[in-house]
């Protein structure tokens, strides 16, 4: 269940971004030929006035097919086809599926600081040759329980309150009920004497997760600095990445693909629901961020040539349009395998 909750929350961000496209494009009065979700051969298709509605075999992608975008069209056939309209109404056209992916994010964390997150006792870490380690808890596991001696300390759990039980029982063992994916299980960990402050008692590093309800407007201001601290957050994670993720592993060694994000969405989904949702809302702000680089076969590659034309009056030579969206497209789906490859590795290990 959670896996289809995960391929359809993908879906769903993939066809919000291409929405702002078709949405736009229709406003100006422009011809969409095709709205496609996923890539083909086509699962199913139909056609609606002008435009062909269909979705893709692969769903890691989407199109929106404007008349006149590419340059190829005859013009007389369309008095009304894309290249035909002003810089302005292309370039909002452009760039719509940015905006709607910001929209799509602000929304789905105004939303969850209205309605809460379930708070929980997060592994983000364990100390090697710890009593943790040697119990077998590994990062990624969440505490739901924590029992010793006759006290019992239940989700959701407090790191502090957790932190005072394990310093009053110093010597002993404490029995922890963890959830790992979907199952639960109970290990039992003896809690160190004079432990080094960077480790802790027990040898995990935790963190709480979770955000109590916000009222009106809380809720609004809270949610909407977090999604622009986000987006700030992401351009600078790309930045660092084109500058030093050569030279850098550990700049690198964050990058994942669409296996890791379906790992990672299929863990944040056995938390819960509005784990998978806050998830989702990052992801969509990664792909406006994404989509906004300057690079050819990407959104903010087409508003580049648009700017460009604009600057030079006159279109670029759909010859060299064509060459450099094979060359973006090119280094992209190599970028993709990389990181898949990356992805598997991490997997097997």
């Amino acid at each position: 269940m959670t896996i289809i909750l995960v391929l359809l929350s993908i879906s769903i961000l993939i066809f919000f971004h291409e929405l702002g496209h078709f949405l736009f494009a229709k406003f100006f009065k422009m011809p969409v030929e095709e709205f496609c979700i996923g890539f083909p051969p086509r699962l199913w298709k139909k056609r609606v006035g002008e435009t062909l509605y269909s979705v893709g075999t692969l769903p890691f992608g989407g199109f929106v097919k404007i008349t006149g975008e590419n340059g190829d069209d005859d013009e007389a056939q369309s008095a009304q086809n894309f290249s035909t309209h002003p810089f302005h109404e292309k370039s909002i056209v452009i760039l719509a599926g940015v905006a709607f992916n910001i929209l799509l994010g602000w929304f789905a964390l105004v939303l969850l600081f209205t309605t809460g997150i379930p708070k929980h006792l997060f592994v983000n870490g364990v100390s090697k040759d710890s009593p943790a380690s040697e119990a077998g808890i590994k990062a990624g596991d969440v505490i739901l329980k924590a029992t010793t001696g006759s006290e019992t300390l239940e989700a959701p759990i407090a790191l502090q309150a957790f932190m005072n039980l394990t310093s009053a029982h110093e010597g002993k063992y404490i029995t922890l009920e963890i959830l790992r994916g979907k199952r639960r299980t109970e290990k039992n960990v003896l809690i160190r004497k004079n432990a080094a402050e960077s480790e802790g008692r027990v040898g995990v590093h935790l963190t709480e997760i979770g955000e109590a309800p916000r009222p009106f407007p809380k809720n609004i201001t809270e949610g909407t600095a977090t999604a622009f601290g986000t987006l700030s957050r992401i351009a600078r994670s790309f930045v660092d990445f084109v500058t030093h993720g050569v030279t850098r592993s550990e700049v690198a060694e964050d990058v994942t693909g669409p296996i890791g994000i379906v790992g990672i969405a299929i863990r944040a989904g056995n938390l819960g629901l509005p784990y998978l949702v806050e998830l989702m809302a990052i992801i969509s702000l990664n792909l406006a961020v994404l989509n906004f680089i300057p690079f050819p076969a990407l959104d903010g590659g087409r508003f580049l040539f648009l700017c460009i034309e604009k600057i030079i009056r006159r279109p670029l030579s759909l010859k060299t349009q064509n060459i450099a969206n094979a060359a973006g497209f090119a280094i992209l789906i190599l970028l993709m395998v990389l990181v898949t490859i990356k992805d598997i590795s991490r997997v097997a290990l």
